[in-house]
């Protein structure tokens, strides 16, 4: 699991993580009514397919993000990716560590042959994707407890 990107200029690195490594982050970022611990868990973590990435500086991951083989209903059967449960720690927001997690593993997707990744995105974090060149597309609906959403996905290749 040490497969790791390139280096960026604040010292991170994109590596596979365990799922429990991501229970600091989700905890503190997405889910704060949670303790950083299985309560964090996903029932997917542990799937066929699924992989979790981590922006490590030093030995802290600072961004996560789980990847998961998953169509959505109203897109092109080829992109087959669900991206859940991404966030970057706080201390280390607007340097560029999610870019860097997104761009990696757009980058080990694509080379596995999938063709596109999907997410159901917050509100806040829309700039962020669009920026990416993501489309953002479809009304806002609701997630419970978590506010505001719309559609954001890419598709390989284009």
């Amino acid at each position: 699991m040490e497969e790791m990107d390139g280096v960026n200029e604040s010292g991170c690195s994109v590596r596979r993580i365990l799922p429990e490594e991501t229970w600091a982050i989700r905890a503190s970022v997405l889910w704060p009514e949670k303790l950083p611990d299985a309560s964090c868990a996903m029932p997917v973590d542990n799937g066929v397919g699924v992989m979790h990435f981590g922006v490590v500086q030093g030995d802290n991951v600072v961004g996560v993000g789980t990847f998961m083989p998953q169509q959505h209903p109203d897109l092109d059967g080829a992109i087959g990716y669900r991206l859940r449960a991404m966030a970057t720690h706080p201390d280390h927001r607007g340097g560029g560590v999610g870019t860097q997690l997104i761009r990696h593993a757009e980058e080990a997707l694509q080379a596995a042959g999938e063709g596109g990744i999907w997410a159901d995105a917050r509100k806040v974090a829309l700039g962020f994707y669009a920026g990416l060149g993501w489309e953002v597309t479809g009304p806002f609906y609701t997630v419970p407890k978590r506010g505001p959403h719309r559609l954001v996905w890419t598709r390989f290749g284009e």
